[in-house]
């Protein structure tokens, strides 16, 4: 016997001698893909936006046990800020954050709070956007999202390569808006309105395209527009800046339901709205305090000049009303009655 022949003779033995075992040894299973979620956000990796998405993004995974994943893509990565809106939209994202000041015709009506000088701070803005809930999910519904939370930034404030004290310091000067009403109000109160994206800010300051630009004092550090300005200006246009939390219907219809449990449940063992709204309030305060140690001066306008500009700038709000049509004149009079007014 050959050595080739005595070998395939002892393993033809072993097999028969196992009962065949080796022979029926089931086909390996293919585990399921786990389903994966994009969500693009405008925010800094280091701002509280993005580090509460990480988090409900981790909770995601852990109660799905690995079925469900969102991945996160921070400082418009994956979308210029104003495409965010039409991509949740259109479904080319599943999840995605409205912003109000990216607000076009197409979510306009949703964004009565957030004209100018309507909230004063973010405690006042987040009451009133809880009277308006129901509204909101019935505008959003309309163009096919479901809302998931509301949430926001904190006070609009102006950086600014100069101090702007006055509201006769604002004319001539060009200003970085986010959108038809923030722009609306740099013009009535003297200024040019500049359109620039959140991502093109910085560049845009450092490079004196623009002499200030209106966002959040908190992005100060993560965007490092401490770097290219010297000055912030405490003119509160708005008391905070709304952010709604939603998802395509159509996805969150295809999720199955053990998985749609597990994002609420999520969304529930991390307080993610709750824990927004108080980010939004302690990173402001924060902000302020830290301002002046990254080398910028804060400029508090008086009273008085706050009032000359709140009372200009509301002109802009009959320009957003003959835009709104009946559900934006609806949301107004809900938002007015919200804040008693």
């Amino acid at each position: 016997m050959t050595r080739r022949t005595w070998t395939t003779t002892a393993l033809a033995a072993l097999t028969l001698m196992s009962g065949g075992a080796a022979a029926r040894i089931p086909p390996a299973v293919a585990q399921p893909k786990a389903v994966v979620w994009n969500l693009p956000h405008v925010a800094a990796p280091s701002h509280y936006h993005v580090l509460n998405l990480n988090a409900l993004a981790t909770k995601v995974k852990e109660r799905s046990q690995g079925r469900m994943e969102i991945r996160v893509h921070p400082a418009s990565s994956l979308y210029p800020s104003p495409e965010i809106i039409p991509a949740v939209i259109e479904g080319r994202v599943e999840i995605a954050p409205v912003v109000s000041g990216y607000l076009t015709d197409v979510l306009l009506e949703i964004g009565p709070l957030d004209l100018p000088f309507m909230t004063s701070n973010v405690d006042e803005h987040r009451r009133a956007a809880n009277e308006l809930r129901p509204f909101f999910a019935e505008m959003l519904a309309k163009k096919g999202l479901r809302l998931m939370a509301i949430e926001a930034w904190a006070s609009q404030q102006i950086f600014a390569h100069q101090p702007m004290r006055t509201v006769a310091d604002w004319k001539g000067k060009k200003i970085r808006v986010y959108g038809a009403d923030s722009a609306n109000t740099v013009r009535l109160l003297g200024a040019a309105p500049v359109n620039i994206a959140f991502g093109e800010v910085y560049p845009a300051l450092e490079k004196k395209v623009v002499d200030g630009a209106i966002t959040s004092a908190t992005n100060a550090e993560p965007m490092k527009f401490f770097e290219v300005t010297k000055y912030i200006n405490y003119w509160y246009l708005a008391g905070a800046g709304s952010e709604w939390l939603v998802v395509n219907q159509k996805a969150w219809d295809a999720l199955p339901k053990d998985l749609q449990q597990a994002v609420l449940d999520a969304m529930k063992d991390i307080r993610y709205e709750d824990k927004e709204w108080e980010d939004a309030k302690a990173w402001e305060e924060k902000a302020r305090k830290r301002l002046p140690e990254l080398g910028m001066t804060i400029v508090d306008p008086g009273k008085e000049e706050i009032e000359k500009a709140r009372s200009l700038a509301r002109a802009g709000w009959d320009i957003w009303l003959s835009r709104t049509g009946a559900d934006g004149k609806r949301g107004f009079e809900l938002a007015r009655k919200a804040l008693g007014r």
